[in-house]
C-alpha cells in the first residue's frame, strides 16, 4: 500500500503532467482549403485525356 508520501508525489507528478500538455490540446486550429473539423476533401489533379495522360 502508498504511504501519503507517495500519493503526494504521484499527484503532483500528473498535475506536472497535466499543466506540460495543456497548452498542446489549446493549440489553435489552422486547415488548409478542403479541410474542417468534420470533413477532409481529397482531389486528383491528374490529366485523363489528351497527350499527357498517358
Amino acid at each position: 500500500m502508498l504511504s501519503r508520501r507517495q500519493h503526494l508525489v504521484h499527484l503532483g507528478a500528473a498535475i506536472g503532467l497535466a499543466l506540460a500538455l495543456a497548452p498542446c490540446a489549446q493549440a489553435q486550429k489552422k486547415y488548409d482549403p478542403g479541410a474542417s473539423d468534420t470533413e477532409i476533401k481529397i482531389g486528383n489533379t491528374m490529366p485523363y485525356s489528351g497527350p499527357a495522360s498517358a
